[in-house]
């Protein structure tokens, strides 16, 4: 199947790109997003936050790279992830730290972060379904039983 890219820019943050993997491909849950992430992510070090961006019936329309390094993960704010969300046209989005070496579980600064980076977006017209951590080991959702 061919690969849809598009790609919007963005100030000093870089180039955005929203590629979907397969025409009506969804995310059932955490697993298929975590599956994904480590595919897209497999030859990566280091910890890359991404957002896989869904529309109404979760399926999957694109996905893009917030930041590279611990430095940019760091300053992470709303507005790369309403900025991919808006060329993908986008109605929900699913936020995954992909880390190599990294453990499963997030840290309390990290749960409060993740937390507040999903009501901005949330006020901003773009629900956040998940927070999900991804290490060669597995995989852990914050919005999981």
């Amino acid at each position: 199947m061919s690969q849809l890219r598009r790609s919007a820019s963005s100030g000093r943050r870089g180039r955005r790109s929203a590629q979907p993997s397969s025409t009506g491909r969804g995310s059932d849950g955490p697993a298929s997003a975590a599956q994904l992430a480590a595919d897209l992510l497999r030859h990566r070090r280091g910890d890359i936050p991404l957002a896989l961006y869904l529309d109404g019936r979760h399926r999957l329309v694109g996905t893009a790279i917030l930041a590279v390094g611990w430095a940019q993960a760091d300053r992470l704010s709303a507005r790369p992830i309403l900025q991919g969300s808006q060329a993908c046209r986008a109605e929900t989005a699913v936020v995954i730290r992909f880390g190599r070496w990294r453990i499963l579980s997030a840290t309390e600064v990290e749960e409060r972060f993740f937390a507040a980076l999903a009501v901005e977006c949330a006020r901003h017209g773009l629900p956040v379904l998940d927070h999900v951590i991804v290490t060669e080991g597995g995989f852990a959702s914050a919005r999981c039983c």
